[in-house]
């Protein structure tokens, strides 16, 4: 007995010296040099210039601060112009329409045309829950499961606090259901943001993916603050200082979580750019050609697989944020635009090459 406890600690030996050579934080990289996680955090603010929100003198200091600490990647791009079509990109892959291009002011019109495609909407949490993974959707300031306009709406009633083309997932017929009734797998994953926080401190049940829309005063959409907001974002006054007040409150219980840190990743981003910015890259645009897209906004990971601080200029948009998650979920199939041969994986933000 005490003979083969002696052999137990040689080994033991070699086994930390194995850990010294390859850090716990290593994770084998599956699809296109992307790594593994478990839990993705998507944070969505909303229309800024790069120029403005990362300048010496921007009032967003603490996004600032962890695109310091971080991975920075300061050669990303909106697809389009406005919202909505940016949002669908993130999650679906989904080229910009004349509908999303002027915010689904008729809801009912855009479920339609997402119905009639040939996926009929397939989105990333189609992909994920075939794959066994859990996703959910957490709207800011949302009223109730699965909010979005009724059918008679032929105006969009939900513009500020809550914004439905600020949430894709309740266009997407298989999720959302029938116009007639919701589904209740709408109910089931596309939930008021509140429902988040006890979770992340619980540390159970916090789906493998996370999107997160803050309200309109939250992401820094309204200036001033005309609905919703936390009293510190309204006390900001609106536009990106709101929007740096709510990652500050909000962004440290993330990064606290044990989902987290059991091989999590946040992105945080900006659907567009000003108007005045048709920038764009890769697949980016209506055509495609680098003129017609959503302008520069830039974009900051932070994940203990990535490590950091680390800048990265290789150029990426929404199309590549969506084929990155695909990848790091272990899913090789990758969605309208997102399979374009003019899209990449962001490997490079995890330390790895395109």
């Amino acid at each position: 007995m005490r003979g083969k406890r002696r052999w137990f600690g040689a080994a033991g030996i070699c086994l930390l010296l194995a850990a010294a050579t390859h850090p716990a934080e290593a994770r084998p990289r599956t699809l296109e040099g992307v790594p593994r996680l478990e839990h993705v955090f998507v944070i969505v603010l909303e229309n800024e210039d790069f120029s403005t929100t990362f300048a010496p003198n921007s009032p967003a200091t603490y996004l600032n601060g962890l695109a310091a600490t971080g991975v920075f990647a300061r050669q990303y791009y909106g697809v389009s112009h406005v919202s909505a079509d940016n949002y669908i990109a993130m999650t679906s892959g989904g080229r910009p329409s004349p509908l999303f291009q002027s915010d689904c002011v008729n809801w009912l019109a855009c479920e339609t045309y997402e119905a009639a495609l040939p996926s009929g909407g397939r989105s990333l949490p189609d992909q994920l829950q075939e794959h066994g993974l859990t996703w959910g959707a957490y709207m800011d300031s949302m009223a109730r499961p699965c909010q979005h306009p009724a059918v008679t709406d032929l105006r969009d009633p939900y513009q500020n606090g809550y914004a439905t083309r600020h949430d894709p997932f309740v266009y997407y017929p298989p999720i959302v259901g029938s116009a007639v009734a919701d589904s209740q797998r709408c109910i089931d994953h596309v939930r008021p943001y509140t429902e988040l926080l006890p979770m992340l401190q619980r540390g159970r049940n916090v789906p493998n993916y996370v999107f997160i829309a803050p309200d309109t005063c939250d992401d820094g959409h309204d200036t001033p603050c005309t609905a919703g907001g936390t009293d510190a974002a309204r006390a900001a006054g609106g536009g990106l200082a709101s929007a740096d007040a709510w990652l500050r409150a909000n962004v440290p219980l993330i990064l606290a979580s044990p989902a987290y840190k059991d091989h999590g990743a946040l992105f945080i981003t900006f659907d567009e750019a000003s108007n005045s910015d048709l920038s764009g890259c890769c697949a980016s645009g209506v055509l495609g050609n680098g003129t017609d897209g959503g302008g520069h906004v830039g974009l900051v990971l932070l994940s203990p697989s990535a490590g950091g601080p680390r800048v990265v200029d290789t150029p990426y948009d929404h199309f590549s944020l969506l084929r990155t998650i695909e990848d790091s979920f272990g899913i090789d199939e990758h969605l309208d635009m997102a399979a374009s041969p003019n899209e990449h994986a962001m490997a490079d933000l995890f330390g790895g090459t395109r």
